[in-house]
């Protein structure tokens, strides 16, 4: 039988033609901070001029118009698309943005339309770099979204030091493994606590090195618990972000995505 061409896969191929660079943000499981870390990112990019969208496909708790303030922001409407609202120089995408904060019980095929309509109707210009705060686990939604965000991507992998979340960081490994997705770092978050001049890992002390050299990963990066994060969050000065020793840590991450883009 002929397969009947989705309209939606031309739309989200001529998307991405004016996206020089994607960065799929995953993690094994949900609850690892990887939404904030895909805001840092995208804030540090946009804070050196370049033209950065941030794309939140978490299907069952998107968060990131919380976190830029942008609740009750709607994408203005355009005969080419949906036109993401910006905040702090960063184009923003989320699945919230339709939901209005409701439940959205989806369930199997459906994930994988939802995903593929956001990135059909999205009209996001020219961009230097797409940071896509990925749904977690190893599911459909992540598959459907790794095989439709285009061209040049690599992936940036969190986890926690705990021995829990290091065993579904190795199957999230593998899968990028699999689908040959390049990995650009791998990211120990909440790794330590800084009480006065002691430093105490609240959540153990797991192994994450040798996954970098399993897998052949060229950055490793471990990022303290910062309480300093949500207070700023909770008051919406998102742009002191950038001013965070989290911040401070992804600054050699963020010149390889640089290079990367570039190249």
């Amino acid at each position: 039988m002929e397969r009947v061409l989705d309209p939606r896969e031309v739309a989200i191929d001529k998307r991405f033609k004016g996206i020089k660079y994607s960065v799929l943000v995953l993690s094994g499981k949900g609850g690892v901070g990887k939404s904030v870390i895909s805001s840092i990112i995208s804030l540090l990019l946009a804070k050196e001029k370049f033209k950065v969208g941030l794309l939140d496909l978490d299907l069952h708790g998107p968060v990131i118009p919380r976190i830029f303030s942008l609740e009750n922001m709607e994408p203005e409407e355009s005969k080419h698309g949906l036109v993401p609202p910006e905040a702090c120089g960063v184009r923003i995408m989320s699945l919230a943005f339709f939901t209005e904060d409701k439940p959205l019980p989806l369930r199997g095929s459906s994930k994988t339309e939802a995903i593929k309509e956001v990135l059909a109707i999205t009209n996001w210009g020219n961009l230097d770099f797409l940071i896509v705060d990925m749904p977690p686990g190893t599911g459909d939604e992540v598959l459907t979204a790794v095989k439709y965000v285009k061209g040049k991507k690599g992936a940036l992998v969190v986890s926690t030091p705990s021995a829990l979340t290091v065993s579904v960081t190795l199957r999230t490994l593998n899968l990028l493994k699999d689908l040959k997705v390049p990995i650009i770092a791998l990211v120990n978050n909440m790794a330590y606590l800084r009480i006065g001049g002691e430093v105490v890992k609240v959540f153990g002390n797991a192994d994450l090195v040798s996954l970098t050299r399993e897998f052949n990963i060229g950055e490793y990066v471990e990022l303290p618990i910062e309480p300093r994060i949500n207070s700023l969050i909770e008051s919406g000065k998102v742009a002191e972000l950038t001013y965070t020793e989290i911040a401070l840590k992804l600054g050699n991450l963020i010149e390889k995505l640089k290079i990367r883009a570039l190249a």
